[in-house]
């Protein structure tokens, strides 16, 4: 099927810009899915290519008089970024093309100019070149789509443009990270609709009450926190993940699924939503067991309930992700990664430290299964190809074998009720 010519100049730039990427060429500017038909654009074009090699200009114009382009091209050369091709589209022949062309041959500028009605492409030599466009059977082959799709397609992942675009487009929507918000949400809300029943005939039973003074250790156990006083009894190993989805008052869960959030987003689209579903529950044990171990051996009486273990565990994955993926990605974007981790991880750690409510022990043990599993499923961002789905299943059973072993030998340190 032949592309029909643009009817505008914004279409007719999206067309010129594509027949530069088609023949190799880069964009040397950032992009975006809102401008990148409108804004002057340039693009590098590779040496060995069928056309002219160097910086293309491809922008709209509609300036109102020849003069105008002569003052651009004078102030470009006097701060030395003169483009080697500068490349102008408009809706409609531009007046004097001639005067153009003239210019550009002075300022030793190859130019192109484009119009959408009439269709017309004339300039200096290099027009040739691009006058192929003309043709509708080298139109056909050329798509005009959004270059951003051909950048994280074929672009170079440590090029930090490429980066951004993949991981933008690797998990749209981000279902996980939303579904587990929603999730905790909904477990405190029906948790504080029903308060009442654990609590007849006190004068503290009403919702508001519960939302402001939070729940007593006793509910929080038995809707299944995490206890090593429980610990011993049937079918006990229920509390770990349970524990994860209850949170007792209204800034403690605020809070978890505000940073939550905040770093599910980056976190989801680096590993992909399976991965990072994996990585969440597996963080949220190793909190539970690390928090069980702890606390059967200095608090026994304690409580401990939070999605802050899995939390944790998300920013120890995207930690092990820059660790594992340090040479295949940006060093900004590893940069980053790594400073946002540990200013993350030594101020709340430093935090638990002052506040005797805050459950360290989950936190150490989410963010080290969280570094551990994050580095064992890192991954290259798609299109790159992907590790099967059986060996990331291998990894999980094998992490959850491990969990599962430091579970028995936790248990053994608690006491028999």
């Amino acid at each position: 099927m032949t592309n029909p010519w643009p009817s505008d100049a914004s279409d007719l730039s999206a067309l010129l810009q594509q027949f530069l990427v088609f023949h190799g060429g880069r964009h040397l500017q950032p992009v975006t899915e809102d401008n990148w038909k409108l804004v002057p654009v340039l693009l590098q074009v590779p040496v060995g290519k069928p056309i002219m090699p160097g910086r293309w200009l491809v922008t709209s114009w509609d300036a109102p008089s020849p003069s105008y382009f002569e003052m651009w091209l004078q102030r470009q050369a006097a701060l030395g970024d003169l483009p080697d091709v500068v490349v102008l589209t408009s809706d409609r022949a531009l007046d004097g093309p001639a005067w153009l062309i003239a210019q550009a041959r002075q300022q030793r500028v190859q130019l192109v100019l484009c119009s959408a009605e009439p269709p017309q492409v004339l300039g200096t030599e290099v027009a040739d070149t691009v006058a192929v466009l003309l043709e509708p059977a080298i139109r056909s082959e050329i798509a005009v789509i959004n270059p951003l799709e051909h950048l994280a397609a074929l672009g170079d992942p440590r090029d930090p443009a490429v980066f951004v675009e993949r991981l933008r487009r690797s998990a749209p929507g981000l279902p996980v990270t939303k579904v587990l918000v929603v999730a905790n949400s909904l477990v405190y809300v029906v948790m504080v609709a029903l308060a009442s029943q654990y609590r007849q005939g006190h004068a503290d039973a009403s919702p508001l009450t519960t939302v402001i003074g939070g729940f007593p250790l006793g509910e929080l156990a038995d809707w299944g926190g995490n206890a090593p006083n429980l610990a011993h009894g049937p079918s006990s190993a229920w509390r770990l993940v349970a524990a994860a989805f209850l949170h007792g008052n209204l800034v403690h869960i605020g809070m978890n699924m505000l940073v939550l959030r905040q770093i599910g987003d980056t976190a989801e689209r680096l590993f992909g939503s399976l991965n990072y579903t994996f990585v969440y529950f597996l963080a949220a044990l190793g909190g539970s067991i690390a928090s069980l171990g702890w606390h059967s051996l200095y608090a026994p009486e304690a409580v401990s309930v939070g999605a802050s273990g899995a939390v944790f565990g998300i920013m120890g994955a995207t930690l092990g992700f820059a660790w594992a993926r340090r040479d295949a990605v940006p060093r900004q974007v590893y940069q980053s990664l790594v400073r946002s981790g540990l200013f993350f991880t030594i101020v709340n750690i430093g935090l638990g430290l002052s506040l005797a409510v805050v459950d360290n022990a989950c936190h150490v043990g989410g963010l080290v299964v969280g570094l551990l599993t994050g580095a064992a499923l890192s991954r290259e961002l798609p299109p790159a190809p992907q590790p099967s789905l059986r060996l990331r299943l291998g990894i999980v059973g094998a992490s959850l074998a491990v969990l599962g072993l430091l579970y028995r030998l936790v248990l053994a340190l608690v006491p028999a009720s």
